[in-house]
């Protein structure tokens, strides 16, 4: 019995080797399966890759155009599209070489009375707008004495000055006295206005109007240009009543430069009366170029002026 016992304890000790032995194998197997499974798929990704960069090799040998990198292509269709300003607010071509090809019409009647209305220490877009509309109604022109530094956040008012045949003139960059600046400075106040200005309508000025009409002769040597005064004051900036401003011109006659200035809704405002009032009487409302070409006047660098009589 004992023997038997003994016997059987072995052959069962047996059994489990071989059942562990065998678990193992099993195991060994799997692992090298899975090992070969994971090689065949990375294969596989492989093979799809060089499938796809080979028919895109031959697309582009095909159509003869080099393969551009995504990001290429990305950045250039973020590129905008330049698109011209429709009239009347484009900036003029290259033909007009001087604002006065605009700003001077060859056929007004140089018998007929003038006058000159000026609009100092703009573009100011909400009144310059304004007074622009009630002289595109009667056909009218005026000049605009625009402050250079005032240009860019109120082009779109001077391009539609140009466009309506207004004179755009200087008023100096900053609207400094000029008589109180250094020669230098004196120059820069009347390039940096010709720049600005010629940025948005093709040209630079013709002429200026020095702030305060305060000229010495330092000024006049060195300022390059025409300088245009006034003799009739309306005090617009000084009444902001519509009412006075008109009073002011009751007086206006023949060769009349009329100040204002297109910075107050009342000069606007006493614009719609005036002009129409003007006209009635029988003036032509001209820039101050033409007033000077149709009376005669040739106008000289460093030189001021008041009216063209």
């Amino acid at each position: 019995m004992g023997k038997e016992n003994g016997h059987e304890a072995v052959e069962s000790d047996s059994l489990r080797d071989r059942a562990r032995a065998s678990l193992k194998r099993r195991k060994k197997e799997l692992r090298t399966k899975l090992i070969l499974l994971n090689a065949a798929i990375a294969m596989l990704v492989i093979m799809v890759v060089l499938v796809a960069k080979v028919a895109s090799l031959n697309t582009a040998m095909t159509t003869g155009k080099k393969v551009e990198k995504p990001i290429e292509q990305s950045a250039a269709s973020m590129v905008p599209e330049v698109t011209s300003i429709p009239s009347p607010t484009a900036t003029p071509t290259a033909k007009i070489v001087s604002g006065k090809d605009r700003w001077i019409r060859k056929n007004l009647d140089k018998k007929k009375k003038m006058v000159a209305l000026t609009f100092d220490d703009g573009p100011f877009t909400p009144v310059t707008t304004s007074i622009l509309k009630t002289l595109k109604k009667y056909n009218a022109k005026a000049t605009f004495f625009v402050v250079g530094n005032r240009v860019p956040k109120s082009s779109d008012a001077l391009k539609q000055e140009f466009a309506l045949g207004c004179q755009v003139a200087s008023h100096t960059y900053e609207h400094k006295y000029l008589t109180g600046l250094s020669v230098k400075q004196i120059k820069e106040q009347v390039d940096k206005t010709n720049k600005m200005v010629a940025k948005y309508i093709g040209c630079p000025t013709t002429a200026l109007r020095p702030p305060g009409g305060n000229v010495d002769a330092r000024v006049r040597k060195h300022v390059g240009v025409p300088m245009i005064c006034w003799d009739v004051d309306t005090e617009d900036w000084k009444s902001r009543d519509a009412k006075k401003v008109l009073k002011r011109c009751r007086s206006i006659t023949d060769g009349n430069i009329v100040l204002m200035h297109d910075l107050y809704p009342s000069t606007a405002k006493a614009v719609k009366k005036l002009v129409p009032y003007l006209i009635k009487k029988g003036f032509q409302l001209v820039t101050v170029d033409e007033l000077f070409y149709y009376k005669g006047i040739t106008l000289e660098n460093g030189k001021v002026y008041f009216n063209g009589k």
